[in-house]
């Protein structure tokens, strides 16, 4: 189980740093957001780059992923990835944990726009710790 969990947290991390990222780029170069990915911006108290922030709590979904994800019922593992990049980082994490720990708006202040490019960049996210699991463990 342990090399299960560690596969898991690099599959997110990973994850993060390929799919997530590629899918904030293409919004990106569409307009649909304004921020260019792989941002090296200092975050955090200990002022560590964004990517790497974002790859770090990206490794812990990966890790939550590694322990559940064979109990979503989708046969297809990409199709289990996307639905738990939906539910978990996006909806349970950024939707409602994020606001209410920083003070924001929940569920994206119900705004369909911020909606539906989350959900994107959500099950992008979901779709590579699938696929990356997969990989890393050899199958």
């Amino acid at each position: 189980m342990a090399r299960r969990l560690i596969i898991g947290f690099v599959a997110g991390a990973l994850a993060v740093l390929v799919f997530h990222q590629a899918m904030i780029l293409a919004l990106h170069l569409l307009g649909f957001v304004p921020n260019f990915p792989w941002s090296m911006r200092a975050v955090g108290p200990l002022g560590v780059p964004a990517i790497a922030n974002s790859m770090f709590w990206g490794g812990l979904w990966g890790v939550v992923y590694a322990a559940i994800g064979g109990r979503i019922p989708i046969a297809i593992d990409l199709g289990r990835g996307a639905l738990f990049g939906l539910l978990g980082p996006w909806l349970l994490g950024n939707g409602l944990l994020v606001p209410l720990i920083k003070g924001g708006n929940i569920l994206f202040g119900f705004n369909p726009q911020n909606m539906w490019r989350g959900a994107l960049i959500g099950a992008a996210f979901g779709v590579g710790v699938a696929l990356f699991m997969r990989v890393l463990k050899g199958r």
